[in-house]
């Protein structure tokens, strides 16, 4: 449903329930010796999923006094979740088995509100994300509870010092931290860092420059997988043609030649950092032409729009 309260604020509500049934190898009841260290069971009697899915979402616009705000957020429970129940043997044999489970739900949402900042000529953007999990597991007939928490509060600020100048700084941290009930050992925290800088310029005779930089931390990883990347990248462009249709563009990426990429991820009985290589520095020609009689660069034309799907 919608109510709309005037031409430019929108709250929507949705509420539905979907179904997941178990697949062939969850009920098939014949273990799996493919792998005799790791023995997988089907469970004849497993139930169907039901999920209940709830969705708030929050626009308002207001073009007269460049202000905005915008949230949404995700409520998920479901019913007779399948997941996986362990048993370990004094062997070193692990045997799975699917088991249904109450209990198991999800809440999400995100925050952004923008505002002007008439002393910078340009606006400021203020956004966090949130998210918590609760999880439920079995290890040797016992429950595991998985707790899983997140948040990622940013800061952004747009600015246009000249009317052939915009610059945008951005800063953003990302904090994690997954708690287990029956293995407190393995309860893990850790915090990532962004900040990133843009410049973009209009040059005389349809030609254009920008430069980018994005600098990333990574914190409280294992040792040797904490990283500091710092991204440079920067372009060159040159519009022509008919209405500006055509634009011809010269990038480079990772100018330093220092990407890297990092990231953690945890199980019930395992937490693992990776650490691993990515595309570096390459350069980049491309062509673009616009079908639309605007063209490509229309700075100086401002517009709000609103999309509704």
């Amino acid at each position: 449903t919608e109510s709309i309260f005037c031409c430019l604020d929108l709250l929507r509500r949705v509420f539905c329930t979907l179904t997941n049934q178990p697949t062939a190898s969850q009920l098939q009841p014949v273990p799996d010796i493919s792998d005799p260290l790791n023995i997988k069971e089907g469970n004849p009697d497993l139930k169907q999923e039901f999920t209940h899915h709830v969705m708030v979402n929050y626009m308002g616009v207001n073009p007269f006094k460049n202000r905005n705000l915008f949230a949404f957020f995700v409520m998920q429970r479901t019913d007779n979740k399948i997941v996986n129940a362990d048993s370990v043997f004094n062997t070193g044999i692990k045997q799975t088995k699917p088991v249904n489970v109450d209990g198991v739900y999800n809440l999400s949402g995100e925050i952004n509100l923008g505002l002007p900042a008439r002393f910078l000529k340009g606006s400021v953007q203020l956004g966090t994300n949130l998210g918590f999990d609760r999880g439920r597991q079995f290890i040797n007939g016992i429950s595991n509870m998985i707790h899983t928490f997140s948040a990622g509060p940013r800061l952004q600020i747009d600015a246009s010092p000249t009317e052939r100048v915009d610059v945008s700084l951005t800063g953003g941290l990302q904090y994690n931290k997954t708690n287990y009930s029956l293995q407190p050992v393995f309860n893990t925290s850790y915090f990532s860092q962004t900040y990133e800088a843009q410049v973009n310029w209009q040059l005389p005779k349809g030609f254009c420059a920008s430069m980018d930089f994005v600098y990333t931390v990574n914190n409280q990883l294992a040792d040797g997988f904490n990283t500091r990347v710092p991204l440079w990248g920067a372009s060159v462009s040159k519009s022509f043609l008919r209405f500006n249709r055509g634009e011809l563009k010269l990038r480079v990426n990772d100018i330093l030649n220092r990407n890297i990429g990092a990231s953690r991820s945890s199980n019930q009985n395992y937490i693992e950092d990776m650490r691993y290589n990515t595309i570096r520095r390459f350069a980049l020609l491309s062509f673009t032409y616009s079908l639309g009689k605007t063209g490509l660069n229309n700075s100086n034309e401002k517009e709000v729009k609103m999309i509704r799907r």
